[in-house]
């Protein structure tokens, strides 16, 4: 198996969260933010390629919508797809950005940016068997706790392609080797991650629409029922806010989204480590490498 040799954590830098030793539930919580408080502007710069890019497709796609019908599947297809590898690529560039973080290891964002791109065929292919198992899985009803199940086995798939440049179909084999054993302890600090993320997010961006919405209004001829306020609230088109104030409040939910993918991102390093530790004794390696 084939280690980047350039991992190995230096001294000069510093950190709240315990290094390299097994970490507790609280430990990645919290190391999550700290790593994410102290290395802002390296998550920053990265997360701006995904706002600027982001925020050009889906503008595209709210044209394209709104002059040939939300119904056209064409148009939600190459949106989705947009999206996908944007969220992928950027994804795995916070994960490689997090890993040296936690490691002390300094990295630019440029640098984390272009060593994902290296690997990001890898990474897709990683990406779509997880996808197509999982979700394949997920709408037979039946196979929904297997789709669980190996969604969480299979969950940490991006860091051996990452940083151990394994294969796509290796990483899934690598990833189970991992969790295998710790099965709900990996699941438990999976949902705590997903949980705290979505909670931020509904809590930051629903005081922004009511916010938003109280003061831009709306543009509507017509009093707009219930359901038409509610629909306005969550997605307004420009015919009901304006031109203008339909892309600024595109831009600001997007930059909600953006601030928050790092914690993921970070969390899932953190964790990859942590299993490391537990079961290969990563710490003593690295040692060994310092």
């Amino acid at each position: 198996m084939q280690e980047h040799t350039d991992l190995a954590p230096k001294n000069n830098s510093q950190t709240a969260i315990p290094a390299m030793q097994p970490m507790s539930f609280t430990d990645i919580l919290d190391g999550m933010f700290t790593l994410y408080r102290n290395h802002f502007r390296l998550f920053l710069g990265i997360t701006v390629v995904y706002l600027v890019i982001a925020f050009v497709i889906e503008q595209m796609y709210a044209f394209a919508a709104f002059n040939r019908g939300m119904e056209d599947f064409a148009v939600l297809f190459y949106y989705l797809l947009g999206i996908f590898l944007l969220s992928l690529f950027v994804g795995g560039t916070l994960i490689y950005a997090g890993a040296h973080a936690f490691l002390k290891k300094d990295i630019t964002a440029g640098d984390a940016l272009k060593q994902t791109l290296q690997r990001f065929f890898s990474l897709l292919g990683s990406a779509m068997l997880w996808t197509i198992t999982v979700f394949g899985l997920f709408i037979t009803i039946i196979g929904i706790p297997f789709s669980i199940y190996f969604g969480v086995r299979w969950g940490l798939y991006s860091l051996p392609v990452l940083f151990e440049k394994t294969s796509a179909a290796r990483a899934l084999k690598r990833s189970s080797e991992l969790v295998k054993g710790s099965w709900g302890r990996v699941f438990g600090i999976m949902l705590a991650i997903f949980l705290i993320t979505l909670m931020i997010g509904f809590i930051l961006q629903t005081s922004f629409w009511v916010i938003f919405n109280s003061i831009i209004g709306s543009t509507a001829t017509e009093e707009p029922t219930f359901l038409e306020t509610i629909r306005i609230l969550f997605f307004p088109t420009p015919n009901d806010i304006g031109l203008s104030a339909y892309l600024i409040r595109s831009f600001v939910e997007l930059s909600i989204e953006t601030l928050l993918m790092p914690i993921g991102s970070i969390g899932s390093a953190l964790l990859y480590f942590d299993m490391r530790i537990r079961k290969e004794a990563y710490d003593i390696e690295m040692q060994v490498t310092e």
